[in-house]
């Protein structure tokens, strides 16, 4: 059964109050979460923080979840906004507030930040397509299928090392090709989180 196929029925399970359908999608996401608030607060108090709000916050709308809508993006989204409204909070100071907005970090518009995200996704898919074919078939297998590295090499006949070395040209090569800290936080997840 595949990532999505799973996340699909425990999200199912959360939406009923399961209380073990919480702590596995817990277990499976809170690091992820972890590392994308971090990479923006450079703080790992608030990235910390983070995390339990934006379970909390999981665990009490769980009813609301849209069983259509792939888990792991809906839940970027609760990561991405609660990461800003704690930057915001942090940015109480005029001269820090200043700095955010100069920075163009912060954006009060949750439209423009789906269109934002959606735009950098584009960018990123638009790269992708422009790689060598064997780099970008272990690639779309890894995000799209979620499979491990040594399920490609099973599947493509090659070594797990070569899959390995792949995803890493194509995860530096994407990396290298955006400039912006934001861009590479939106990257970051999704290359790590989807």
């Amino acid at each position: 059964m595949n990532q999505y196929l799973d996340d699909k029925i425990i999200v199912e399970n959360l939406k009923k109050g399961d209380v073990l359908s919480f702590d596995n999608i817990f277990k499976k996401y809170n690091k992820k979460v972890y590392y994308f608030a971090l990479s923006y607060l450079k703080n790992k108090e608030e990235a910390q923080d983070v995390v339990q709000e934006v379970f909390m916050n999981l665990w009490r709308c769980r009813d609301q979840i849209n069983g259509y809508y792939v888990f792991s993006k809906y839940l970027f989204k609760i990561t991405y906004n609660t990461t800003c409204k704690r930057f915001r909070k942090l940015a109480s100071d005029k001269k820090q507030l200043e700095e955010v907005v100069r920075n163009n970090i912060l954006e009060d518009d949750s439209t423009n930040l789906e269109i934002e995200y959606n735009s950098l996704l584009e960018t990123a898919n638009g790269l992708i397509e422009k790689m060598p074919s064997c780099q970008k078939n272990i690639y779309l297998l890894s995000v799209n299928e979620k499979l491990t590295a040594e399920q490609i090499a099973q599947r493509l006949n090659v070594s797990k090392k070569t899959v390995e070395n792949y995803l890493s040209k194509v995860k530096t090569s994407l990396k290298k090709s955006f400039s912006d800290g934001r861009i590479l936080s939106v990257l970051f997840f999704y290359l790590f989180f989807l």
